[in-house]
């Protein structure tokens, strides 16, 4: 058996798989956001599928941040001019972590919406993953925020 996994758009008929991988990560998301996003009215859904069998996936809002979610890294503020994607949720299952494929969701991600950048929040336990996959990092209140420039994924494509 191949450990490859292809990576394709979701679609509504996708949503129980997604739910399930998002669930047993323990993540929080909204039933009605995620339908959204499964549907493309704001966002993008993106599964990592190895023979047919979803994965992994990552959800995608690409809805305007209210001012309060609008981050500065680095001295960077990304706001509305720049149009962040936000990345709402994130999960591989477990037997197959360490393998590339959250990177691989992530390096997806980006190709699809350049040139804005992906944005992130989250925890302390999930840094070391963020900062592989090329995000800039800052802390914020308890949590820590990324941001990841079109030109890190630019410098990733197949040469």
């Amino acid at each position: 058996m191949s450990d490859q996994v292809s990576i394709r758009r979701g679609d509504p008929t996708d949503r129980l798989a997604v739910v399930r991988l998002f669930d047993a990560a323990m993540l929080d998301t909204a039933a009605d956001r995620l339908s959204r996003q499964l549907s493309a009215t704001d966002g993008l859904v993106l599964i990592a599928t190895r023979e047919e069998t979803p994965v992994g996936a990552i959800a995608l809002d690409a809805s305007p941040a209210s001012e309060e979610k609008r981050v500065t890294v680095d001295g960077t503020r990304v706001d509305s001019d720049t149009d962040p994607v936000r990345i709402t949720a994130i999960a591989v299952r477990r037997r197959r972590r360490d393998r590339g494929i959250g990177r691989a969701l992530i390096v997806a991600a980006a190709e699809r919406v350049a040139p804005r950048p992906l944005t992130a929040g989250f925890d302390e336990g999930v840094r070391p993953f963020y900062d592989a996959c090329g995000f800039e990092i800052d802390p914020h209140n308890d949590r820590y925020w990324g941001v990841r420039w079109p030109e890190t994924a630019a410098s990733e494509a197949p040469q």
